[in-house]
Parts: structure tokens; sequence; C-alpha cells
């Protein structure tokens, strides 16, 4: 049965050549009930599986833990660091966009009568640069109309919030994964898209992937452009295990469970075209305008790690933690409705 956010990888995984074997398995057993798990009538499908998964869970345990610390993310650091002056229009917006969003307000909710000092997650945010025409100073003539790029930042999430640094990351490691199970999956879709004999397949299929997508399966809540309702997970668990009884009841013919092994080995054999990190370097006005010259006043160098994919997908990444004090007050809907009715 395919869980989201099941146990895989380890709060302490080291950062190794090779996942021990208790991981290895556990990690097979998830791409297969991710993909297709009439794959297990293959009595050979761990050994066939084996070296492209192993070389997966290497690289996204190296890339999570690539990232920097968890900087701080709050109104006060607003002040001192940069990187939040260029992600955020102010501290007030800051603190709306990650106090107030959708995952803490659900982690707050599940958490506990009191939360905890810090919450730990993964701020990310796409951004763009767009060509205008600006004022520039030159020594002291005003120049108008000058030609300038100006680099927006947008989309903003704060993927995975944790009352511990070690908790957020895990998260984000399972989470990565299982975008590489995702896009194998689409690989399968797509070729028994092309079959017409097997439209009842693909449409099994297919359903099973609209299912993950709901639940925010692997990094699909962090790329999406708006955040959504918190999904009924145990509900879409259940259309899930529906789809693969019928799957199950149809069977499947050896060269089909063939390429479909294909499909995983590719996917997974090259997870750093699919999944990587890269550093961008961008020079910044006081507004937001691309320099070279960071002598200019107000002007910083920013160093950003940015995750992309082949598929085109990228986002800038920044471990964060937000204090509990700089959580923005939670409505009494209480009192809102006492007020209304009078």
């Amino acid at each position: 049965m395919l869980h989201f956010l099941s146990s895989l990888f380890s709060t302490s995984q080291p950062d190794a050549n090779r996942p021990d074997a208790a991981l290895l398995k556990a990690a097979i057993e998830r791409v297969v009930d991710g993909t297709d798990r009439r794959l297990r009538g293959l009595g050979n499908y761990e050994k066939r599986l084996r070296d492209a998964v192993a070389s997966a869970v290497v690289h996204i345990v190296t890339l999570v833990d690539s990232l920097p610390e968890a900087a701080e993310i709050s109104r006060r650091a607003y002040g001192t660091d940069a990187r939040l002056r260029a992600f955020f229009s102010s501290a007030e917006d800051l603190q709306a966009k990650v106090g107030g969003s959708k995952a803490v307000v659900d982690f707050l909710r599940t958490h506990g009568a009191e939360p905890p000092e810090e919450i730990f997650g993964l701020l990310s945010m796409e951004w763009q640069q767009r060509n205008v025409l600006g004022m520039d100073l030159h020594g002291d003539i005003v120049q108008r109309d000058v030609p300038q790029v100006v680099v927006n930042f947008f989309h903003h999430r704060y993927f995975g919030p944790a009352a511990t640094e070690a908790e957020s990351r895990w998260q984000t490691k399972v989470r990565g994964f299982d975008y590489l199970i995702q896009k194998a999956l689409e690989a399968i879709v797509a070729t028994r898209s092309r079959r017409t004999e097997l439209e009842s397949q693909r449409g099994l299929l297919q359903r099973k992937l609209v299912a993950m997508k709901q639940g925010n399966w692997g990094l699909e809540g962090m790329l999406a452009e708006a955040e959504h309702e918190t999904p009924d997970l145990a509900a879409l668990e259940g259309q899930i295990e529906a789809v693969e009884n019928e799957l199950d009841e149809i069977g499947a013919r050896p060269e089909e469970l063939e390429q479909n092994v294909q499909h995983i080995n590719d996917t997974f054999a090259n997870a750093a075209q699919w999944l990587d990190l890269r550093k961008t370097r961008l020079g910044l006005s006081s507004m937001s305008v691309m320099t070279t010259d960071v002598a200019t006043p107000g002007a910083n160098q920013l160093e950003l790690d940015e995750l992309f994919s082949s598929a085109g997908e990228t986002r800038v990444l920044l471990p964060g933690r937000f204090p509990r004090g700089d959580l923005p007050a939670q409505p009494d809907f209480l009192k809102e409705a006492q007020r209304y009715l009078g």
C-alpha cells in the first residue's frame, strides 16, 4: 500500500556512496508501489532496480545535505539579510508569506497546543528577470529611460515545516525521491497512451498519477503556482489502492513490465537530470535592479541555491527557521462570529 510521505531515509542518514541494505530495500519497494506494483511479478525486480535506485538515493541525500544550514527568516533578520530583502517587499510581507502560509498554519494545527520556538522549513520561490526603463545616477546627473533588468521573486512557499531542521530535511529528501517516482510514472503513462489496446491500463495509471498530484506528492506542493486546501490523504490513498486492485485484475504482459522497468531505470539512473542544484549569483541594487557594480550604495552580491529540472521547473531555495514570536495573530473565529451575529 502506497502512503504519502511514509517512512524512508532517516533524520540521521549519513552521506554515503551507497545506502544501507534496509534503506535500499525500502526505496525499491516505494518505487514499485508508486509506479506499478505488478512489477513484483518479475521475480528479480529488486535486483534489476537496485543500481538505479541506489544512485538516486545517494543523489537525493547528497543534494539535500549540500544545502546550507537553516537561516533565520524573521522580521529582525529582514533588516540584516540582503537575501530576505530581495525575496520580500517588506518585513510584514515576509511575516505574512511565511508565518501565514497554508503549510505553517496546517503544521500548527496538528502540532499541539504550543508551537516550537522555531519552525524549520525550506523557503522556495520562483524568480524572473524583466527588462524595464528606469532612472540611474551618474555623478550628480540623473539619467532617465535607462535600460535596466529588474529581478522579481514570487510564488513563495515554506515547504516541509517541522520542529527540527533534521525533520524538515528528511521531508525534503522523501519528497525529492517521490518526485523521481512521479516522473517515472509519467513516462509509463505516456508509453501506454501510444498503444490503443492498452487504453484501459493507461486510464487507470493516469488516475493514479492524478491522485498522487492531488496529494501534493513529491515536490508537487512546492512547484504549484498556488497553495491548495489540505488534501484528504486517506481518501486519495483509497483511490490509488482501488486503481492498483483493478490493475492486478487486468494483469500485465511480460513485455509491458519490462518497459516499466526500463522507464524506472532510465529515470532513477539519471536523477541529476531531473533534480539538481546550481549556484546562482546575482548583483542586485536596493531596488532589485541587476548590477555588476556591487560598490553602488545599497547593492549586494547574492549567492543563491537554485533547484532545477530537465522538465523546466526551477526554484530558488533557502533552508530557514521562522521564530514563533513572528507568527501572525490567528483569527478568533468564535469572536468574529459573535460580532457578526450581534
